[in-house]
């Protein structure tokens, strides 16, 4: 062979690694796996479907589900609004942010008003995970409290963002 096909040869091979390494990482990033991979709470899929959010649905699980379901939507008409001010909140911090010019004052109030507003929504978000966690049965609560444990040491050994 000359050398002009080796070239081609190593610049394919090295092409189809990159494309299997590719491959797994946009694999990865796609995977819409909600369970840990080990131990017994393993779940193919999504979290079950619902208007709570997607991780209570995912700490309920399916047996926990229909409480999950029961439960938020007792509190979905008052956390709903709190999520619209909190989002609005946040979309005036970013315009305080970005006003030109800056205006230090209007910045610090706009955290202000969206700390006020991430507090109260955070509350009854809150207040509807201690009324779902209190319906469910003793097993439930415990898979629960096993999802939510894995959960909170997943993201601990997990490597800070840049």
């Amino acid at each position: 062979m000359t050398r002009t096909r080796w070239l081609i040869l190593a610049l394919l091979a090295s092409l189809a690694v990159n494309l299997f390494i590719g491959g797994l990482a946009v694999g990865r990033w796609v995977d819409h796996g909600w369970g840990w991979r080990d131990g017994p709470h393993r779940h193919a899929g999504p979290p079950p479907e619902g208007s709570a959010p997607r991780w209570l649905r995912r700490m309920a699980g399916e047996e926990g589900i229909e409480t999950v379901r029961s439960v938020w939507g007792q509190h979905a008409p008052i956390i709903e609004p709190l999520r619209v001010e909190a989002d609005a909140a946040r979309s005036a911090v970013a315009d305080a942010l970005a006003a030109k010019p800056f205006v230090r004052a209007d910045y610090e109030s706009a955290l202000a008003a969206m700390r006020e507003s991430m507090g109260r929504m955070q509350a009854a978000i809150h207040g509807a995970v201690v009324d779902v966690v209190s319906a469910m049965t003793p097993e439930q609560r415990a898979a629960f409290a096993e999802r939510a444990r894995a959960w909170a040491d997943k993201r601990r050994s997990s490597p800070p963002a840049d």
